[in-house]
């Protein structure tokens, strides 16, 4: 669809919306049925490379629905970690992963491979130890590229994208390098992705984490959509094999909700879409912020059109995109036992609501060695969050 297409189509969704219309596309109630046959075998999960179905991941030609988790410091290395207390050893990383896949039904691991994990790509064992405990344990990884908010990224200072001279980084600074940086975004990525290009361990790449912003090309259009456009054509210049998201909230934050999620993961050079559930954008009671109770709200609603759209909204227009839908991160505090009983509880209200809602996958944030901001879901305090991925797990597979 051209860029005119869109516009018009904005202007009748919205004539649509304050008319009172409601899409005709409502998501679906029940999880998506997965066909009778076998397993995915452990040679297809370790050798294989995950594909698409419309809305599913496929492993050998099966689906693959998973519970996984964010590790966001699992490549830190001598050189570099973005937080020196949680650093793990190679044996402390292999560990942890081995509990959650048995314990917590965990096959897919996140985690941050920016630039300073790899020394501006000239250094790579920090994620090559990722990709290789990942493997002997059989999950697949999510390697982020480069952060939104700059969190362990090339910064003198925390500066979100979206603070670069005028909120111009996701159309002119990712081409020149940034803060600190010895590579530009753009020129990073091709480097990286040209690496790991034939590793099946990963399952695809994550742009950004948290791409937000309240730029625009036109009155109807993110710079995301122009971002990602770029950022899809030097990824796939090298790599024929991955899957490719942005990676973006789409819970409310700017740039990629309500229509503006629409216009950027429709686009055929994206294969998945993302989202993340935190409390802070809405209640930690709601298993589906903005819908009614689990279920998400019309996606032909006025509130599903407006760019602070809450995340269900994400999962409604999800729905017409006949991709598969990624809860990327979702957290709730826990530093008190009744707290962390309290996350599990909510946490599989909202893992459940979520797959009922179509989607493909969920990580939890964020699986931590020691206590960081309260979000810290630990092996060492006997977590009741892991029994519930756990069941989750079972259930979707």
């Amino acid at each position: 669809m051209t860029r005119v297409a869109r516009t018009w189509l904005a202007i009748v969704v919205v004539v649509a919306a304050l008319a009172g219309c409601t899409s005709t596309g409502d998501v679906p109630v029940d999880p998506p049925a997965t066909p009778a046959g076998p397993p995915i075998s452990s040679s297809e999960f370790t050798d294989g490379f995950v594909t698409t179905n419309g809305t599913s991941f496929e492993l050998g030609g099966r689906p693959f629905r998973f519970v996984g988790a964010n590790i966001y410091d699992a490549a830190a290395s001598e050189l570099y970690s973005c937080r020196s207390d949680t650093q793990m050893s190679d044996e402390q990383l292999l560990d942890t992963l081995q509990y959650l896949h048995d314990e917590a039904g965990v096959t897919v691991l996140r985690f941050w491979a920016y630039q300073t994990y790899t020394q501006g790509a000239t250094y790579w064992e920090g994620v090559d130890r990722v990709v290789s405990a990942a493997r002997s344990v059989g999950l697949k990884v999510i390697p982020v590229l480069e952060d939104g908010p700059g969190h362990c990224t090339n910064l003198p200072t925390v500066t979100p994208k979206a603070e670069y001279e005028n909120d111009t980084w996701y159309s002119q600074g990712y081409k020149v390098p940034y803060g600190n940086a010895t590579l530009s975004y753009r020129d990073y990525v091709a480097a990286i992705v040209a690496r790991y290009a034939d590793e099946p361990a990963i399952l695809g790449w994550s742009m950004m984490n948290e791409a937000d912003t309240s730029g625009r090309s036109g009155l109807f259009e993110s710079v995301l959509v122009d971002f990602a456009i770029d950022m899809a054509s030097v990824i796939r210049s090298v790599d024929d094999s991955h899957l490719i998201t942005v990676g973006t909230q789409s819970n409310g934050a700017p740039g990629a909700s309500g229509a503006d999620f629409t216009a950027l993961y429709e686009l055929p050079q994206i294969s998945f879409a993302e989202v993340h559930d935190w409390g802070y954008w809405g209640s930690d009671d709601e298993p589906m912020p903005g819908g009614d109770g689990a279920k998400p709200p019309s996606a032909g609603s006025v509130t599903c059109f407006l760019p602070n759209a809450p995340i269900g909204c994400s999962f409604a227009r999800a729905a017409d995109l006949d991709k598969p839908l990624l809860v990327g991160e979702s957290g709730m505090t826990g530093t008190t036992e009744q707290e962390r009983t309290d996350r599990a509880e909510k946490l599989g209200a909202k893992m459940d609501a979520a797959f009922q809602a179509g989607a493909a996958g969920y990580l939890i944030w964020s699986v931590t060695s020691a206590e960081t901001d309260g979000y810290d879901v630990r092996l060492d305090t006997g977590d009741p969050l892991f029994g519930e991925m756990l069941r989750v797990a079972d259930q979707v597979r």
